[in-house]
């Protein structure tokens, strides 16, 4: 009975685990990737495969930056390579910011992930926020090394006071050459389990106490 209760209890485990992550839901981004390029693209050359222009970024809210084609991977001068598509977005002490149709929901926690490249030739990782009801939720996460991306996180949970307020995306840069890409947004509202769902957490449990109980035997 042993081996039978792991058997059965363990894979109706996981797909309890499995239903209860399925509650985070995406929020939609416009020009998550900064894939989609203005009217005229990319003019302004800046080396192999390497192209970038000035303001403004299609579906956000920009100032001091604009878009970057690095060329990678096949022109590596200012990064290994590029964490979605070929374009990034790029800040000279500016913000560039975007705010998304949902808005706050009293103990729903949103989740916010981008990923902050550090130029070759700049030091500059850029920053992240959500800001809400005029306050500014900081991202943290750990520095790539040169030419690299690493993946920042913020997080909010709504307060009572901010139900109803605009959920705002910011991108910061303080210096010269803050760079984002793969911007993320969800939140863990999530639909209401169906039946199934129900039922298989019912005989999560049970399974999981008939094992405790056999294994006091």
């Amino acid at each position: 009975m042993f081996l039978f209760s792991w058997r059965v209890g363990i894979p109706v485990l996981l797909g309890t685990l499995l239903a209860a992550s399925a509650n985070a839901s995406p929020i939609f981004v416009n020009n998550f990737s900064f894939e989609t390029l203005p009217p005229g693209g990319s003019p302004f050359p800046c080396g192999t495969g390497c192209s970038f222009f000035i303001d403004p970024i299609p579906g956000w809210v920009n100032a001091g930056g604009g878009q970057f084609v690095p060329g990678a991977p096949g022109n590596t001068n200012d990064f290994n390579s590029i964490p979605d598509g070929t374009t990034v977005a790029y800040l000279n002490g500016g913000t560039i910011t975007q705010t998304v149709g949902p808005t706050v929901q009293a103990g729903v926690t949103y989740t916010l992930m981008v990923d902050l490249g550090v130029r070759k030739n700049f030091s500059d990782p850029g920053s992240i926020a959500l800001v809400v009801n005029g306050n500014t939720y900081s991202g943290t996460g750990i520095l790539p090394s040169s030419g690299n991306w690493a993946t920042f996180t913020a997080t909010y949970t709504g307060l009572a006071a901010d139900i109803g307020q605009a959920i705002t995306i910011q991108l910061s840069s303080p210096g010269i050459q803050g760079e984002f890409d793969n911007v993320r947004l969800s939140d863990n509202a999530g639909p209401v389990p169906e039946p199934a769902t129900s039922a298989l957490i019912g005989l999560g449990a049970i399974a999981l106490g008939f094992f405790a109980r056999r294994k006091k035997v």
